[in-house]
């Protein structure tokens, strides 16, 4: 009898053994079910919520560099005025236009000046002067008066400002930017405290281009001339 009990008491825990394992494996089978929704909404989230991208009115910025990356940039690109053929035309909402001419370099000891026609529809037309030298480019309305500082010879930030004798000179540089519709790419935007170049506070610059947008905010209301079409170094563009 002894040997029976033996028997029986074995073949009922044989019994029972497999339905400790079956409830082992239900629990990780639900365990894994449970990770694997959790990765699934996870990655649904992200594909649902993208980082937005900054977009303040027609600026719509697409640069990677973190703010005040140390990251020197030249700026003989954002200033193409060396050939006297070189011409920029302008028009604002208004239907006024702008037109920039070079027409005359002068070479002295290092230092490049050149003669730059402003000319203004229904408001007035100017002969400035720009020079360059090892520090960087110079704005002034006379050949032998004084200059104001418009671009330093190189920026060693892609976000930070300058002083320009009674102005202080906010710039921004931007690996690509879209200004008035059109996406350009090495976009450089000056913001001058004290305007220096015929009241223009907010000056926008492209590499190989130049100036591709002009605004003046000290009026009534803003007044914003947009580039209508280039030749630089006999290569025409039109935007």
């Amino acid at each position: 009898m002894k040997q029976l009990a033996m028997v029986s008491l074995s073949l009922t825990a044989a019994s029972q053994k497999p339905k400790k394992k079956g409830i082992y494996m239900k629990n990780i089978l639900h365990l894994s079910t449970v990770f694997a929704v959790s990765l699934v909404s996870f990655c649904t989230v992200m594909v649902d919520n993208p980082p937005a991208l900054s977009d303040t009115n027609d600026h719509y910025s697409i640069n990677n560099h973190p703010e005040n990356q140390q990251a020197t940039r030249k700026i003989e690109g954002f200033f193409p005025f060396e050939d006297n053929s070189n011409i920029w035309n302008y028009t604002e909402s208004g239907g006024n236009t702008v037109t920039i001419i070079v027409t005359d370099t002068i070479s002295d000891d290092g230092v490049t000046y050149f003669r730059v026609s402003f000319r203004e529809n229904r408001v007035d037309t100017t002969d400035d002067w720009f020079l360059r030298s090892s520090n960087g480019i110079y704005f002034g309305q006379s050949l032998t008066g004084d200059y104001d500082l418009f671009l330093p010879v190189a920026l060693n930030s892609v976000s930070g400002s300058f002083k320009s004798k009674g102005s202080i000179v906010a710039y921004d540089y931007y690996d690509s930017l879209i200004v008035n519709g059109m996406l350009f790419y090495n976009v450089l935007h000056l913001h001058y405290s004290n305007p220096i170049i015929h009241g223009f506070d907010d000056v926008t610059l492209v590499d190989l281009i130049g100036i591709v947008q002009l605004v003046d905010h000290n009026g009534r209301w803003p007044i914003l001339y947009a580039i209508d079409s280039c030749r630089v170094g006999g290569d025409l563009k039109k935007f």
